[in-house]
């Protein structure tokens, strides 16, 4: 009996020294490592009836799985900061265009005293995200490289001093739609922007940098949180002199754009649309044999990878 109690109390204390040792090794761990934050888009944020096609849910896992194989390849080469391991944390952010909420979420990561401390982040996705963090990472010293961001403001290197990023700048994209312009000899269009600051970033450079070359008719904006424009789609190009349509929204919003114009008839007949982003072609799928030879009036210009 006391052969059992002894066997018994040694058991207990071999399982909290193995716990002790856990807890204890998991701490130096955590002490001994950086992170690296990832901010991505959730994919969820389509409305519903668009959700089965997730226009945008391809590009976000794509994006989260490269890095975290960029993490995994700095761990397997012993890449390390300040000769500590690299581990990292994905925040996922909401596309309701409120740069306050993702904000708080790399504030309370940032403040968490529990993980180890963060060296650097990589996105966001969205301009609009990045204006609200730039000044704020660069008063704390912290580096943000953005893979998506392409509004030219935040080519301000004193607001953004320690923004990065690795897709060019929207000037530009503009500079490659005016030689578009140039080389068709079109001068006037009707402009469809997003409701956030990519879109509003685009009509500023072509109403005040290239007001010269081309001339914007009309404009109409395109709320994606609500899925409608501020205006009749169908009277806004109608009226329009012009019959070219410029839209410059991210790739969720074109899609949504494109099937609400196919909706209404607009991508055929006497329109010419040019896209500054990819529209997601599973959207149209299930009606292509309706909707995809229409899509023959649609250019893209965008940069290649």
């Amino acid at each position: 009996m006391n052969s059992l109690t002894s066997f018994h109390s040694i058991g207990i204390l071999m399982c909290r020294f193995l716990l002790s040792f856990l807890c204890f090794t998991l701490f130096i761990d955590s002490i001994n490592t950086v992170r690296i934050l990832g901010l991505f888009p959730e994919h969820q944020d389509v409305p519903i009836r668009y959700s089965k096609f997730n226009p945008s849910g391809d590009w976000t896992f794509q994006s989260m799985a490269m890095f975290r194989a960029a993490i995994a390849l700095a761990k397997r080469y012993k890449i390390y900061i300040h000769d500590q391991p690299i581990d990292y944390t994905i925040i996922q952010t909401t596309g309701d265009g409120n740069g306050f909420a993702a904000l708080e979420l790399v504030c309370r990561s940032i403040t968490n005293k529990t993980d180890s401390d963060v060296v650097g982040v990589v996105g966001p996705t969205s301009s609009t995200n990045a204006r609200f963090l730039g000044p704020f990472a660069a008063h704390i010293g912290l580096p943000i490289v953005s893979y998506a961001a392409t509004n030219a403001e935040l080519d301000d290197t004193v607001t953004y001093r320690t923004f990065y990023r690795t897709v060019p700048s929207d000037i530009l994209l503009a500079e490659a739609i005016v030689q578009l312009f140039k080389y068709f000899s079109w001068t006037t269009c009707t402009m469809i922007i997003g409701k956030d600051d990519y879109g509003y970033g685009g009509l500023k450079i072509l109403s005040e940098v290239y007001h010269l070359n081309m001339t914007i008719e009309d404009e109409l904006i395109f709320d994606h949180r609500l899925d409608k424009f501020h205006a009749n789609l169908n009277q806004t190009l109608e009226k329009s002199r012009s019959r070219i349509i410029l839209v410059w929204a991210n790739q969720n919003s074109s899609t949504r754009i494109i099937r609400h114009a196919l909706s209404a008839g607009l991508l055929s007949g006497p329109y010419v649309w040019l896209m500054t982003n990819k529209v997601n072609p599973k959207v149209f799928s299930f009606d292509k044999l309706i909707y995809f030879p229409k899509l023959i009036y649609t250019i893209l210009v965008q940069f290649l990878d």
